[in-house]
């Protein structure tokens, strides 16, 4: 069991992570230990920062305490597409324990604190506590199902549609982990061009999707925060279900 002081700051720092999983299975002081045995090493990315790229080898297992990244492409002419973005709670480069090197960018999409965690000692845990490797494994097929519905967004939703879908999305997984305040207001430390790159839409049509979603009064939008002023009918606007992100906690339904 964690008891010292070392061990408490531990649980805190991966206390997203442990929230999100709670709904999965029941979180035992035995598992805490075990992922602390882990979780030694604490490192800090900078903005802008990769932390993996395409057809390089992969160094750690990352799990994110604090800050956002995102998982992208590249075309061959420079054109972005963001698959997905990563929260605190999130594991980076979980396919580290299955291949050896990095099919997408991993960047640092904000100043970004993670458990850097080594290859070998993770897939041990995975061995070694296979209640817990069965909820770390859900936590990267939810991924699979993000790009399903990304997939669906680009080729048959409309701009407005892929707005909303994402920003349901977003407050969703934000909610699981307790990081949406009072009136449906988080974080969201993206710029137009992030959202762009996301929708895969143009900035101008970004723009005017954005300022249409605000005069249907269905959000407000401050510097890097958004609140959903009427959940319900952005949910009905694009259709938005949870079921691809497979979160069984009913508490956050």
């Amino acid at each position: 069991m964690v008891t010292d002081k070392a061990g408490k700051q531990l649980n805190i720092m991966t206390e997203y992570l442990f929230r999100k999983l709670s709904g999965m299975i029941a979180v035992t002081e035995v598992m805490k230990s075990a992922f602390s045995v882990v979780c030694t090493d604490k490192v800090r990315f900078a903005k802008g920062d990769y932390i993996v790229q395409p057809g390089h080898d992969f160094r750690s297992v990352y799990l994110i305490v604090d800050g956002w990244a995102t998982r992208s492409k590249l075309t061959s002419n420079g054109a972005r597409q963001i698959i997905n973005f990563a929260v605190p709670g999130d594991i980076l480069c979980f396919n580290a324990a299955l291949f050896d090197k990095a099919e997408v960018y991993v960047q640092a999409h904000t100043s970004l604190d993670a458990f850097s965690i080594p290859i070998r000692p993770f897939s041990d845990l995975l061995n070694n506590q296979p209640q817990l490797a069965v909820a770390l494994a859900w936590t990267a097929a939810q991924e699979e199902g993000v790009v399903s519905e990304r997939l669906v967004s680009l080729g048959r939703r409309s701009a407005r549609q892929r707005a909303a879908h994402l920003l349901c999305e977003i407050h969703r997984r934000l909610q699981v982990v307790d990081l949406v305040r009072s009136g449906e207001q988080f974080q969201m430390p993206l710029t137009q061009e992030d959202l762009a790159d996301s929708l895969g839409i143009s900035m101008i049509h970004t723009n005017r999707v954005l300022r249409d979603l605000v005069r249907s009064g269905l959000i407000a939008m401050e510097r890097n925060s958004v609140r959903l002023l009427d959940l319900d009918r952005l949910r009905e606007i694009c259709e938005f279900s949870d079921d691809y992100l497979h979160f069984p906690d009913e508490r956050t339904k």
